[in-house]
This record gives C-alpha cells, sequence and structure tokens, in this order.
C-alpha cells in the first residue's frame, strides 16, 4: 500500500479502502501519521477505531447510508458517537491492558496530543501505545484513577502499574508535590504538567507560523490563489498573555488560598495571597512563562480566530506538532516523555 501511495505522490488524490482489516492494531495506530507525510490528499474508509482515535476530529467524516449527505464530526465529543455508529463490541483499551498490565491515566484527551509528541521525539513506542493501554479520567481526578486501578487490579486478577498524567492548572509548586506525595501511594509514576495545560505545549510561535503557512500554502494549491502568508503568532499570544494576566493571576490565588486552608486551617488570606503572588510572578517574568500559565486551550483559539479572520484557514495539533522542529519542543514534553519510556519498559511483578 505505501509503494503504490510513494509512486502516487503527484496525484491530487489517493482512496484507500478499509486498509485495517489485514493490519495488526499497533500498525493501524502508526498509518495516520506515515498517511500526513505523503504528497496527494488521502481519503479513509474505516471501521477502526484504533484509526478514528488517532484522526483529528476536524478530519473525520460519517457517513450513515439511510442520509443524504456525510457529517463531518468537528469536535473531539463527538466521537462517542462514531464508536457508537461502528458498533463494536470490542474495547481496544481493556484489550490492552489485559495484555500489558499496565496503565496511563490522562485528563481527557491528552494523549493525542502527547503521542505526536513522543513521535516527534522518536519514541514509537511511546506514540503507538504498544506497552500499555491509555485511560481517561476525564478532568483533574486522581481519586478516579485509584478506583479505576484497584477495579482492574480485581478484575485482571494480576497486579497493574500505572503512570498518572495531570494537568498544572493553576496549582502553586507546593500544592503539585503535595499531589504528587498522595498519588505516589497508588501509582508507580506521578507527571504533573509545568504548564497549565497539554494544550499549552503547542504555544510555539515559529511552529504556529509555519504551520500557518503550509495551510496557506495548500489553500493556494487547491484555490488557485497567491495568498503571502505573514507571521502574527507570536503578537496574537503576547496581547492573549497580557489581555488575560489578571484572570490567571486571580484564579492562581484563589487556588493557592484553597490549598493554604487545608494545611493551614486559620490561616490569613492575606499571607497566602503573598506567597501566591511571588511565585505567581516568579513565574510569568520567566522566559516563556506567560505561555506556561494561560490557558492553552484559549489561547489556541485566540490563534485560529486570527488566522480565520486573515486567511480563513485554522491550524490543528497534529499540523502544529509536524511544523516543529525537535529544538521546538517544550523541556516539559520531553522531560515527561522521558520519564514515560522507562516506566512503559517495567514489566508489573
Amino acid at each position: 500500500m505505501l509503494t503504490y501511495l510513494v509512486k502516487a505522490r503527484d496525484k491530487a488524490l489517493f482512496i484507500i479502502d478499509e486498509p485495517d482489516i489485514y493490519l495488526h492494531s499497533d500498525l493501524q495506530r502508526q498509518l495516520l501519521g506515515l498517511l500526513r507525510d505523503l504528497g496527494p490528499d488521502i481519503l479513509v474508509a474505516t471501521h477502526s477505531t484504533e484509526i478514528v482515535t488517532e484522526a483529528e476530529p476536524d478530519d473525520i467524516l460519517v457517513i450513515d447510508k439511510k442520509k443524504k449527505r456525510a457529517r463531518r464530526i468537528g469536535q473531539p465529543s463527538g466521537l462517542a458517537q462514531v464508536f457508537s455508529a461502528l458498533g463494536s463490541n470490542l474495547n481496544p483499551v481493556l484489550t490492552q491492558l489485559a495484555k500489558t498490565r499496565t496503565a496511563v491515566f490522562v485528563e481527557g484527551k491528552d494523549f493525542q496530543i502527547l503521542s505526536k509528541f513522543a513521535r516527534k521525539l522518536g519514541h514509537r513506542d511511546i506514540a503507538n501505545r504498544s506497552q500499555f493501554a491509555v485511560i481517561p479520567i476525564e478532568g483533574f481526578n486522581p481519586e478516579r484513577a485509584r478506583s479505576l486501578k484497584a477495579g482492574m487490579e480485581a478484575t485482571l486478577g494480576v497486579p497493574v502499574q500505572a503512570a498518572l498524567i495531570l494537568d498544572r492548572d493553576f496549582r502553586s509548586r507546593d500544592e503539585c508535590s503535595a499531589i504528587s506525595k498522595e498519588c505516589e501511594s497508588f501509582v508507580e509514576a506521578v507527571i504533573i504538567h509545568p504548564f497549565k495545560e497539554v494544550e499549552n505545549a503547542l504555544l510555539v510561535p515559529a511552529a504556529l507560523d509555519r504551520a500557518a503557512e503550509r495551510r496557506v500554502e495548500e489553500r493556494n494549491r487547491r484555490a488557485s490563489t497567491a495568498l503571502a502568508y505573514e507571521p502574527l503568532a507570536k503578537a496574537t499570544l503576547e496581547s492573549f498573555a497580557r489581555a488575560t494576566k489578571n484572570h490567571v493571576m486571580s484564579r492562581w490565588l484563589s487556588a493557592r488560598y484553597d490549598f493554604d486552608r487545608r494545611q493551614t486551617p486559620g490561616i490569613n488570606q492575606a499571607t497566602s495571597n503573598e506567597r501566591g503572588l511571588g511565585e505567581f510572578e516568579e513565574l510569568w517574568a520567566d522566559a516563556g512563562g506567560p505561555l506556561r500559565l494561560v490557558q492553552g486551550k484559549e489561547a489556541l483559539r485566540e490563534i485560529n480566530k486570527a488566522l480565520q479572520a486573515a486567511y480563513g484557514i485554522s491550524v490543528t495539533p497534529t499540523g502544529i506538532v509536524d511544523a516543529m522542529a525537535v529544538a521546538d519542543v517544550p523541556e516539559g514534553v520531553t522531560e515527561l516523555i522521558g520519564k514515560l519510556v522507562p516506566f512503559a519498559k517495567k514489566h508489573p511483578q
């Protein structure tokens, strides 16, 4: 199949019908990454939950023979409807868990982005999830991870080793340290992002501009236009950070006070605010600090709003990571993937 695709680089469109039929699940997860690097536009017809999970929601069309037109998913929340439509009784997560006895708990769809970073850094086993099962816990919910792990071990009748990856949100160093210590009692590895949420790792102006420029070039090619892209990511993100600093600071101080009250009931709010403000200003003043602390999802929406207004395009997490050089990958992501590598290679006792 790949041989035909390579030979057809100069073609405008290539259609692949159910490539998953003869592919192992690991290869299914790799397939879309390989196809993105090839030349022609590619349509893939599939019933594979593995391939659907790896795809960007904007790229998924649901075709129902009873309806006159296909429906684009658009939002990640629509994936549940896709899986329901596929009618599969096989739960690939449970199958992978039974095979590996290793789980990585994440918030929501975070691993879809992390897997793209892992592939960029050359860690294909992590990107393909061949050594563990990814279990969403729906938000910052360590207690749910504890309960799920206990339930899995009871069901399988064997120990399950687990890692827990959490967003930092607006939590102070002290609170992150306390959470890590508590979670280490029931999982083998705890990783809290050094940025607000995983989307903050995509806020790399050079990569955003390269991804946008590629989309403009693609639009030019398809529509026979000649738009020239002018970089806007840095200025847009700086403006967004300035506009949201007070909001972020207030959330930071509120989270700090809630934590301090749990640790020291009766603490004076002014004392807590002084501690929180000092740490916040230190982190904000650090190089790249604002882009680690702001709300990443909202910052990406602001970028796409600017791109839509100027060029009628938008960029996706896949496109942004693809546009990154290895040196562009934030240090926090490199460290996170680096911790997952030895964890995934261990085998539960």
